[in-house]
């Protein structure tokens, strides 16, 4: 049976902006035993793209902005779901003026930063261009990433972004972040899809049956963790998350490790 790894990046196998030698080669390992790999993440395809800069990370197929876009190896578009518009421009009315926020928005051609009140540092900056609602004009937005540095604002934020929009949009928290994207977007489902167009009868799988393994550490993980049959979180995931899991791991190099050693022991 084909096996195939989705994983979260930040906190998972990004730290401090790189990935270690040892989670590279593992993941080369993985793949060169015929498994498949798959990145997990709510971001961006540019974002994503920073984020293996330098790496030589080569993977099969991603799951981006919080299960909202397919991408395959070489980051054309599987399938994408959108945002309604104006969306952007009504969540920063109800920011405007917050202390400890920063409002951005995701499209599938680049990243904007439309408000600023907690003080990016260089590395989103690089991420994300300084823009107004202007720049929005004509661009169909995939996401609106939020960073709320303040637990008790994230938290009434998020509340009221699922009353007055959850007919159109789901949020998910991820750290000091919520990320808003379109209704019925979630790791888990892009997950699903992902699988559904390989083994589907015109797909590159057809007629095989793939096992699916997911490791993350955040709460937007959980959707993930739960459309997998074997779930694994970081060891340092909250509660909510190992929860979710049969197992934690220290690394993703260990988990792939784990399993490839358990599979060469069953073909002896």
């Amino acid at each position: 049976m084909r096996k195939l790894l989705s994983t979260d990046l930040d906190g998972t196998i990004v730290f401090n902006a790189a990935i270690s030698r040892e989670d590279l080669d593992a993941m080369a390992r993985w793949r060169a035993a015929g498994n498949l790999l798959v990145p997990n993440t709510g971001r961006s395809v540019s974002a994503l793209r920073t984020a293996l800069d330098g790496s030589h990370l080569t993977f099969d197929y991603s799951v981006l902005y919080t299960g909202a876009v397919l991408v395959s190896s070489d980051y054309s578009v599987l399938r994408a779901s959108t945002l309604p518009d104006g969306l952007a421009e009504e969540i920063l009315d109800l920011l405007q003026g917050e202390d400890g926020v920063t409002v951005f928005a995701t499209t599938l051609d680049g990243d904007l930063q439309l408000y600023d009140s907690l003080g990016s540092d260089t590395r989103l900056l690089t991420l994300f261009s300084r823009a107004s609602c202007t720049d929005l004009l004509g661009r169909t937005l995939v996401g609106v990433p939020l960073r709320i540095a303040d637990a008790a604002l994230l938290a009434r934020t998020q509340a009221e972004i699922e009353h007055r929009w959850g007919g159109t949009v789901t949020v998910f928290r991820n750290q000091n972040f919520l990320d808003i994207v379109p209704l019925g977007s979630s790791k888990g489902a892009g997950l699903r899809a992902l699988v559904d167009l390989l083994t589907a009868v015109d797909g590159p799988y057809s007629g095989e049956s793939i096992e699916i393994w997911s490791v993350g550490d955040s709460w937007n993980d959980i959707p993930m963790h739960r459309a997998a049959a074997h779930a694994v979180a970081m060891s340092d995931s909250p509660a909510e998350v190992t929860d979710a899991c049969e197992a934690t791991t220290v690394s993703v190099a260990r988990l792939i490790d784990r399993v490839l050693a358990a599979d060469s022991g069953r073909s002896r």
